[in-house]
């Protein structure tokens, strides 16, 4: 697989804006299991509905490891699941909760999803995780960037703005690339390693008529399948300095080519902020963010950040170098153009949007071929018209 990486270290002034408003905490669920685990279906069932049922505040992602290997397995799957477990031995359904050791659960922060969601005295990992939701984030993290079917490539900033003093530490970025509901490849392979083994035959005939085979689920759904660590198993080392300065954004930008064994309408980002070191006790997660890949994307954009930059139209990150997010409010049904301009009043370039209907929008132009200098962005939406600058560098 063809990989490119570029690297970028901005600090903008509107990005700081954006995030007054505390950004919101979202706890990242990673479940260990595999095709092999007998117990892990049902299991698996109770995680997935405890995350929709606190989806704006929670991310799951499954790492395929625990019980085996299977065809969703890879080294990144091995690295995290060897990093986290206890040396006492591995065993699946298991999970972790933003990385963290809680002691009065276990000794490791691999936790058996049966003590954790089935602890009568509410120390399990919905108290866990409730808790972790309430507490202020310390840093927002946001996702923005395109995607192009056609050559199967993405192309993704990720930014980190600290709002809160964290300390001295190992602070890494880190981007994981998600597939949601994998069944299999024909033509890509056997089906060996996909198919879910199930003891429960109940439970399975119930949930999956006509497809258990009184072994497996046959075309069972692998949700949240953790497939490509985009900024290395453990995130990039050196970008966020060890005392990150608050209101800076820290923003990397990535060239991906997705692997041609993966689906393309089932893609999501899932980025976070995490602590590194040595120890289980220093591989910790502060925040995370998530973002389906679609031919534009962007995460984090909300009703309260037009709110707080209290403008018709913002632009981030300033100054730029490739991806520039552009956000406006139309109050009125209709058309809206976006015109850039540079400071002789030449046209740089157009965009038209489709969607008519009033809301908050959002447009990711790509920049990189832009010569560097100050430009005006000119908005005519059935509203009025709006300008707003940024600069390129």
């Amino acid at each position: 697989m063809k990989k490119s990486l570029l690297s970028l270290l901005l600090s903008s002034a509107l990005a700081s804006t954006l995030l007054a408003q505390a950004p919101i905490k979202k706890v990242l669920l990673e479940e260990y299991t595999t095709a092999s685990c007998g117990n892990c279906p049902p299991k698996s069932a109770i995680v997935n509905q405890w995350h929709l049922d606190h989806a704006a505040n929670t991310i799951l992602v499954t790492v395929h490891q625990g019980s085996g290997v299977d065809a969703m397995s890879n080294a990144t799957t091995n690295n995290i699941f060897n990093a986290m477990h206890s040396s006492k031995g591995w065993f699946a359904p298991a999970i972790t909760i933003n990385r963290g050791l809680y002691p009065w659960i276990d000794s490791v922060p691999y936790l058996s999803v049966y003590k954790s969601f089935e602890d009568n005295n509410n120390k399990g990992i919905d108290s866990i995780a409730t808790r972790l939701i309430n507490e202020p984030a310390k840093v927002g993290v946001k996702i923005a960037g395109t995607f192009d079917a056609a050559k199967r490539t993405i192309t993704a900033n990720v930014s980190a703005t600290f709002v809160e003093d964290v300390g001295s530490g190992d602070w890494r970025l880190n981007l994981f690339l998600i597939e949601d509901s994998v069944i299999g490849y024909p033509g890509l392979g056997p089906f060996k390693g996909w198919d879910q083994h199930c003891y429960d035959a109940n439970w399975a005939n119930a949930n999956y008529p006509g497809k258990y085979d009184g072994t497996s689920i046959i075309g069972f759904p692998h949700r949240h399948v953790m497939r490509d660590a985009m900024l290395g198993d453990w995130g990039v080392k050196g970008f966020i300095p060890a005392t990150p300065v608050v209101g800076v954004e820290y923003q990397k930008s990535i060239v991906w080519s997705i692997d041609t064994a993966y689906k393309l309408n089932n893609l999501k980002l899932v980025a976070f902020v995490s602590s590194y070191g040595s120890s289980k006790s220093q591989k910790y997660i502060l925040n995370a963010e998530e973002v389906e890949v679609t031919p534009s994307f962007v995460s984090g954009i909300s009703s309260e950040d037009f709110a707080v930059s209290n403008k018709m139209l913002s632009i981030f990150p300033v100054p730029s170098s490739d991806l520039t997010n552009i956000i406006y409010n139309q109050t009125a049904y209709g058309s809206s153009i976006i015109t850039i301009t540079n400071i002789l009043g030449e046209t740089i370039a157009t965009y038209s949007s489709n969607d008519k209907q009033p809301g908050n929008k959002q447009m990711v132009v790509d920049v990189s071929n832009f010569a560097k200098g100050l430009y005006i962005v000119t908005l005519n939406t059935p509203n009025g018209k709006h300008t707003d600058k940024f600069l390129v560098h």
